[in-house]
């Protein structure tokens, strides 16, 4: 017993910090989620069907052997179609899956987006939506202490990436409840506790989900019966 003891101890003494807690600097967050969104939207999108890609970007993933169809309303991203996800130029219920990473936080009337998702949406269908948290705990604090409001200039290190709209976990969540979705399934990614490091890979992103770098989840529509009730 006494050798088993002194063994496990030396092995406690032996094991580093960032072999159970993952730490990342912060100059490596942007490329790390980038090759997280693809992981997630890879794993996402359905083996075949139609599906609609919103504002496509630098993230790469597997398509599978769906009609993917791009929509922007610029050149960025190769899309097939210029538009505006604000009015989608398609008709209702047209597309298995709908993904839109990061584009929320960039439009003028997000409400408005939503609609048109829900709308173009098969009633079967899901949809994959993020947007950056900007309730981490850095952000708190340099509001909280420092009167820094958390926008481009500060997340961004002062530039501007067209941020317009910032979300908490839980105004997100209003806000996608309130256009008739329903959340299936929900990805933790990235805490940001300094203003140079971020933790990845750990439990704590599911034990503070309100704090976690990226808000990404899965939808569905919600129940007719469900949406009539919510509106009366």
């Amino acid at each position: 017993m006494g050798t088993a003891r002194a063994g496990s101890k030396s092995l406690l003494r032996a094991a580093r910090f960032s072999d159970v807690v993952k730490v990342g600097r912060v100059e490596e967050m942007s490329s790390h989620l980038q090759r997280v969104r693809g992981w997630v939207t890879s794993e996402f999108l359905p083996a075949s069907g139609r599906a609609l890609e919103i504002g496509p970007g630098e993230v790469t993933f597997d398509c599978k052997g769906c009609d993917y169809v791009r929509i922007n309303v610029s050149r960025r991203g190769n899309p097939q179609v210029l538009g505006d996800g604000q009015a989608l130029p398609f008709a209702d219920a047209t597309f298995d899956a709908i993904v839109a990473t990061e584009v929320i936080e960039h439009v003028r009337y997000p409400f408005r987006l939503l609609r048109e998702i829900r709308r173009t949406l098969k009633p079967t269908g899901r949809v994959l939506l993020s947007t950056p948290n900007v309730a981490i705990p850095v952000n708190r604090i340099a509001l909280a202490v420092f009167g820094l409001f958390p926008d481009d200039r500060t997340l961004h290190d002062g530039a501007d990436v067209g941020h317009i709209h910032f979300f908490t976990r839980r105004s997100f969540l209003e806000a996608l409840v309130a256009e008739g979705f329903v959340v299936s399934r929900e990805w933790d990614f990235f805490l940001q506790i300094l203003p140079d490091r971020y933790l990845y890979d750990t439990s704590l992103e599911r034990v503070f989900p309100n704090l976690a770098k990226q808000i990404v989840f899965e939808l569905r529509p919600a129940s007719p019966s469900a949406s009539s009730s919510r509106r009366s």
